[in-house]
């Protein structure tokens, strides 16, 4: 099992879903446990619903990767990572269950009251490297476990850029420049579009306002 401790002065302050990615649970959970991949995580939601609690969430696991969220960087060193049993977009890519939704829910409420954890700090694997990731993808409903993440304590004005929308969104200024396109299909993803690419039309600008406001 792969894994760090924590640096003194970083303490848990977000929580972030992931989805698999691979064709069976086994497969998965060998590839979380497997010291020569190079990856890890904190819990395994299968798609019975059985939460496996792969390390203690005190201890840094190796599921962020290279990363950034506002003005973080290598989100491993204060994150929980969740993955949820998906074959994902490269083997499969289907709608999460009823019992995955379920036991989501009850583990974020118990990791959210032992880390003190905001929902705006519950966040996807493709918000915090857009241009690496898609999980958990546009098949993943946030909602479903009672999470909001924005409209709140926000100030609003009447118009806004689709970067400065990006910013408030959550992405670091080096995302928002270098890798802008991939931030607009992260969103489309957690819009829950059908259809993703990076076009910045009309309806899109309107569903991105009302997504944060």
């Amino acid at each position: 099992m792969n894994y760090s401790f924590r640096k003194k002065n970083k303490t848990v302050k977000y929580i972030i879903i992931h989805y698999t990615g691979m064709k069976t649970l086994k497969s998965a959970y060998s590839k979380l446990h497997n010291i020569k991949s190079n990856v890890s995580a904190h819990y395994l939601i299968s798609r019975s619903g059985y939460i496996f609690n792969l390390l203690c969430p005190g201890i840094q696991a190796w599921h962020a990767g290279k990363s950034q969220w506002k003005n973080d960087k290598n989100l491993n060193c204060n994150s929980i990572g969740i993955e949820l049993e998906n074959k994902g977009h490269e083997y499969g890519y289907n709608f999460f269950t009823n019992h995955q939704y379920t036991s989501l829910k009850k583990l974020i409420v118990f990791l959210s009251r032992n880390f003190y954890i905001k929902d705006e700090n519950i966040i996807f694997h493709s918000d915090i490297s857009p241009n690496r990731k898609k999980d958990p993808g546009e098949k993943f409903f946030i909602k479903r476990i009672g999470i909001e993440r924005f409209k709140k304590n926000i100030q609003k004005k009447n118009k806004y850029t689709i970067n400065e929308m990006l910013k408030i969104y959550g992405f670091s200024n080096y995302y928002i420049k270098k890798y802008n396109l991939y931030c607009i299909e992260s969103v489309k993803r957690a819009l829950n579009y059908k259809k993703i690419n990076s076009n910045k039309n009309k309806q899109f600008k309107i569903d991105f306002y009302n997504l944060l406001f």
